[in-house]
């Protein structure tokens, strides 16, 4: 299903609370939503061909204060980067994310989400930030 900090359906329509509470791991695909979780794109540097033109300027700008935190965040963990720790949001709350991997240093700095958490006060900050956008 898909799950991400800019999507988060399944906390809203109880699909996750009923998965937690049948004891069923949710898998939450897109969980960098295609990229835009990475800090790679911002207004002036939109991502490419079609995902640029439907997520345009004013969405990233929307998008910058949670881009910001996962910053942040990843810093005070040692260095994380805003997709590792978009990833161990997912981890936090539950599910297993299932991000892409177009190179081996995709595939490891996927792999840097695991191994450390996030406080219940960051994963409450996420939590703010992005239920607003």
């Amino acid at each position: 299903m898909e799950y991400s900090l800019l999507h988060r359906k399944p906390e809203q329509n109880g699909v996750l609370a009923t998965c937690q509470e049948l004891g069923i791991t949710l898998i939450a695909y897109s969980p960098l939503a295609q990229g835009l979780l990475t800090g790679k794109y911002s207004p002036e540097n939109p991502p490419p061909g079609l995902r640029g033109l439907r997520y345009g300027r004013r969405r990233l700008r929307a998008i910058a204060p949670l881009l910001r935190l996962l910053q942040s965040i990843g810093e005070a963990h040692g260095g994380k980067t805003p997709a590792q720790v978009a990833l161990n949001w997912l981890i936090c709350k539950g599910a297993v994310p299932i991000p892409g991997a177009k190179d081996a240093r995709q595939a490891r700095e996927n792999a840097g989400a695991l191994g450390w958490r996030l406080t219940p006060e960051e994963v409450e900050r996420l939590d703010q930030v992005s239920g607003n956008l």
